[in-house]
C-alpha cells in the first residue's frame, strides 16, 4: 500500500482510544501504537527521546470534519441528490442515513473516490507540514 494510501486510510477509518496511529518521519513508516496485550508488540516507548523525536501522532477525521466532506459531497450532485443527501444530514442521525441514501441512490463509489481523494489531499498538507527528516 502506497503511504499516502496509508495515512488516508488511518485519517479516515482509525478512531479507536485504545490505539494509534504515528509516522516515522526519518523512515516515513506508519506505526501502530497500541498496548502489547492487543498487538503481541510492545507500545512505543514515549520517553526514549531517541526514539520519539522522529514520531508525530497521525491525526483522524473528526465527526464535524467529515460532516463538512458529506455536505460538500452532496453540494458537488444533481439537484435531485442534493435534495436527499441534505434532507438526510440536517436529520436525526445523520451518519448512519447519509451511508443508507448514497447506497439507495447508487452512488457509493461516487462518495467512497470523494471521500479518499479528501483524505489523501488532507494528509498531503499533514505531510508537508511534519516534513520527512532526511538522513545524515
Amino acid at each position: 500500500m502506497k503511504l499516502l494510501d496509508e495515512l488516508a486510510d488511518v485519517f479516515l477509518y482509525e478512531n479507536d482510544e485504545e490505539m494509534s496511529y504515528v509516522f516515522n518521519r526519518r523512515t516515513g513508516e506508519v506505526l501502530l501504537d497500541a498496548p502489547e496485550a492487543l498487538t503481541g508488540e510492545p507500545e512505543i516507548d514515549w520517553d526514549d527521546e531517541e526514539v520519539a523525536v522522529d514520531l508525530v501522532m497521525i491525526p483522524s477525521v473528526s465527526s464535524s470534519e467529515m460532516y463538512d466532506v458529506m455536505i460538500s459531497f452532496a453540494k458537488k450532485q444533481p439537484d435531485s441528490i442534493t435534495i436527499h443527501l441534505i434532507n438526510v444530514l440536517n436529520g436525526n442521525k445523520p451518519f448512519r442515513f447519509f451511508k443508507e441514501k448514497i447506497n439507495e441512490l447508487g452512488i457509493e463509489n461516487h462518495w467512497y473516490e470523494f471521500e479518499q481523494n479528501y483524505a489523501k489531499s488532507r494528509m498531503t498538507e499533514w505531510l508537508e507540514e511534519v516534513t520527512i527528516i532526511e538522513e545524515n
